[in-house]
């Protein structure tokens, strides 16, 4: 019984102190997203990207030695373009007849049983 009212009792006062800690302090606008992002990449070097009008990307990375990477990317080359797909004009489609049956060889005959 002596425990729990102890532990009630370090609760309460642990409780306390963060409340009036936390009253008296004044609220701090919040950085953005974006602001915190940079801050990170700040201090770490960063990376920048974007595209020019050939379609090319650009990325560099400042590193935090102070040296700076910068690779380029060529567009992406289109894919397999087989022209536009098939037009039937509302043709119902016609299938070639079906090869003819080919003969059946006649029975073999074999010479019956004398009984």
């Amino acid at each position: 019984m002596n425990r729990i009212a102890l532990h009630l009792m370090i609760l309460l006062v642990t409780g306390c102190a963060s409340l009036s800690l936390a009253i008296g302090e004044e609220l701090s606008p919040q950085p953005s997203a974006k602001e915190r992002l940079q801050q990170v990449l700040d201090a770490e070097g960063g990376t920048t990207v974007h595209m020019d009008t050939a379609g090319n990307v650009h990325t560099s990375t400042n590193l935090p030695n102070g040296e700076q990477i910068i690779r380029v990317q060529p567009p992406q080359s289109p894919g397999l373009n087989l022209g536009p797909p098939l037009q039937l004009s509302n043709q119902p489609l016609q299938l070639p007849p079906p090869p003819p049956m080919p003969a059946q060889p006649p029975p073999p005959e074999y010479p019956q049983r004398a009984r």
